[in-house]
């Protein structure tokens, strides 16, 4: 069988030709002319060397460049992705994460006015200071609740999630205080809502939060002396956790369970001297939050390591000057992903080997995109393959 050519031409030819030179050896003459018309098949292999210049063809190669560009690049690019973006990078990425695109298909609700990723469907469950109407056309007995900041989702029963329900837990960040609050809008299996309760309340600018693996919310005061409060929406009941210590503007929780003896809960403070809290709990389930437990605090040293330290003070230093202003937290397969709001940073901990990264948000995030503002939650999606983060 005749192999197509290793080497580059000495110059290349003006249109690729139809066939292969029937020369069993590669010919280091251009043709006189062009071919006549381009191929409309990939070559059976790609080419070992990038060519000169770019390609016009619309015919991918047979294997995919780590980061495909709409118009291919003048140098190859480094690593190829899975899936092409929607729009060209101008450079190969050095981020440790690998961002992804879901394109610039948005459809305008008519009826919200809002742009909607197209294929997404969208409803209103709750307006602030409306009741809320339910199913069977009844309403609750008090307003939907104002100043909606971070919630979550928990299955009214977690051994049968798909069959009986679940609740919609959002924090009310009332900065009046004893205004706060957490509540609950619950939904049947099919969606549809069915009630609308106060967990919480009593407390003053409750703002982010977490879930536990054992299906209670995590809800966070944040002012000068706020506290964390662990919420459980099925048995109606809650009560402050030991997460928030002597008190401070504490912002959202994230939780490392692959100790079910002892899970790791992270605490993030909105403070520009905010220190990352660790609580190693003993035990599992409700309890855990509410016993004494191991407490630490996130030093980030300089180059890139870190340790977690019982001197709070040296780590409010740190923070103050590598994490200020820490907001959402999120915990993957011994990786801590948060937030530092101020400095526009994503910082991953290396949990196992104790460095870290830093991913720059901001109007130079990847992709250039339109993320010019202040980064605040983060979360992971249900596949964990994806991780979001939001803008305040």
């Amino acid at each position: 069988s005749i192999q197509p050519s290793l080497y580059p031409s000495s110059s290349p030819s003006t249109m690729p030709t139809l066939k292969p030179s029937s020369s069993s050896s590669p010919s280091e003459i251009p043709t006189s002319e062009p071919s006549n018309a381009p191929s409309n098949e990939p070559t059976s292999s790609p080419s070992t060397y990038p060519s000169q210049s770019p390609s016009t063809s619309n015919i991918p190669t047979s294997l995919p460049s780590m980061e495909p560009t709409r118009n291919p690049t003048r140098k190859p690019t480094r690593k190829p992705t899975r899936k092409p973006t929607r729009k060209p990078t101008t450079q190969p990425t050095e981020s440790p994460t690998e961002p992804f695109f879901f394109g610039e298909e948005f459809d305008t609700h008519q009826n919200l006015g809002i742009e909607v990723s197209r294929g997404l469907s969208v409803r209103v469950v709750a307006k602030t200071g409306e009741r809320v109407q339910y199913a069977n056309k009844e309403r609750s007995s008090f307003s939907y609740h104002r100043m909606s900041d971070a919630a979550g989702i928990i299955p009214l029963n977690p051994d049968n999630p798909t069959e009986d329900g679940y609740v919609y837990v959002a924090n009310s960040e009332v900065s009046s205080r004893g205004s706060g609050g957490v509540y609950g809008v619950y939904f049947d299996k099919d969606g549809n809502v069915t009630d609308y309760k106060a967990l919480l309340t009593r407390t003053t600018m409750n703002c982010g939060g977490g879930l536990t693996p054992w299906n209670t919310w995590v809800s966070c005061e944040e002012h000068s002396s706020g506290q964390c409060w662990q919420v459980d929406p099925v048995n109606e009941k809650s009560q402050e956790t030991k997460l928030g210590g002597s008190g401070g503007r504490y912002e959202s929780v994230a939780v490392d369970n692959s100790d079910p003896l002892n899970p790791i809960f992270f605490t993030t403070e909105d403070s520009e001297t905010g220190a990352m809290r660790r609580f190693v709990a003993n035990g599992n389930g409700w309890d855990a939050l509410h016993s004494d437990g191991d407490e630490s605090f996130l030093r980030i040293i300089d180059g890139s390591k870190f340790e977690w330290t019982t001197n709070e003070y040296a780590a409010r230093v740190s923070a103050g000057r590598y994490y200020r202003n820490s907001e959402g937290v999120s915990y993957h397969e011994g990786k801590l992903y948060f937030m530092a709001k101020k400095d526009y940073k994503l910082i991953i901990l290396d949990l196992i080997n104790m460095t870290y990264k830093v991913e720059t948000t901001g109007k130079k995030f990847y992709g250039e995109g339109t993320f010019g503002s202040q980064p605040d939650q983060n979360m992971f999606g249900p596949t964990r393959k994806f991780l979001y983060f939001c803008e305040d």
